[in-house]
């Protein structure tokens, strides 16, 4: 069965691995006022952070529309494609992928399975990156979602909100007491919950301080870890402080894996400019090792 691998362009898969990996991209749409853009193709996070300190209108995630999912499926049913395996940002966060599973049945010449990754940014990345590993060692449809479940249930996110300004906005969390934080001027750590929904951590008065409360968090999950991890940190245009919590968390962790990512221009819409993120959770390489034998692909 010949299984395309569909991720929305809010997880910021970097442009080497979508090629290497033959991902398709769905760019997520971006609205200031009445002017339309699709993240990554003519808003770049640079743009979109430096409209977001000069102009005066509040940006706001539109949601993808079906008409134009059914435009993909049918060039990948044109290209031979028989099922498409669809991530999204969580649907805490936007009604895509909700949309995109009541529209699925309709779709004629290909099997589309829509998955809600409950995460974002690179944490969803890394879901449709091990999942197209998987399809070019020619694993099954079920096999592949088997995989991705566990690398889910295994994936930690914290988002750590600069000023809360811009989530009360959007209203995409589910406890109004952070709001408290954005009145003191203090640093919101948010995570998902089981549900996909952004949640209250704590609070920290200033970025160290959230640092610190983090690295509390992750010594926990990874002293008791087995095997390769990988750790991504995030930022809003924030990349000198991208580059201290990346060397700082090398030199703690010096078996994981250590990459940059980026909070792109929808999830920016949600937190706003000079927010971080960290992501930690099994190496999704070691999910594909050599060594595991593939079941058998779908005929």
């Amino acid at each position: 069965m010949k299984i395309a691998i569909v991720v929305d362009s809010s997880a910021n898969v970097p442009a080497n691995l979508v090629h290497q990996y033959h991902l398709f991209v769905i760019h997520q749409p971006i609205l200031f006022g009445n002017h339309l853009y699709r993240e990554g193709v003519d808003l770049s996070a640079a743009e979109f952070y430096e409209r977001l300190r000069t102009d005066k209108t509040v940006p706001t995630a539109s949601q993808v529309a079906m008409t134009e999912m059914q435009q993909t499926f049918t060039e990948l049913a044109a290209a031979g494609y028989e099922a498409a395996i669809c991530f999204g940002v969580s649907s805490g966060l936007s009604g895509f992928i909700t949309n995109l599973k009541a529209f699925a049945p309709s779709v004629k010449n290909l099997d589309v399975y829509a998955v809600d990754s409950k995460l974002a940014c690179a944490a969803e990345g890394n879901l449709a990156l091990l999942a197209a590993s998987l399809v070019n060692r020619h694993y099954s449809v079920h096999a592949i979602l088997q995989q991705v479940m566990k690398l889910q249930e295994a994936t930690q996110f914290l988002l750590i909100v600069y000023n809360m300004r811009a989530l009360s906005k959007t209203g995409r969390i589910m406890s109004r007491s952070p709001l408290i934080g954005a009145i003191l001027g203090t640093r919101t750590l948010l995570t998902f919950n089981s549900a996909g929904r952004l949640e209250l951590v704590t609070n920290a008065h200033h970025m160290d301080n959230a640092f610190r409360k983090a690295k509390l968090r992750m010594d926990r999950d990874l002293s008791q870890s087995k095997g390769s991890q990988r750790i991504s940190v995030l930022d809003a245009n924030n990349a000198e402080l991208n580059k201290q919590w990346r060397s700082e968390l090398g030199s703690r962790y010096q078996n994981a894996t250590i990459e940059m990512g980026e909070i792109g221009p929808f999830m920016g819409v949600h937190t706003g400019e000079k927010s971080m993120g960290l992501v930690w959770a099994p190496d999704w390489r070691t999910f594909v090792a050599d060594e595991v034998q593939a079941p058998t692909s779908e005929k």
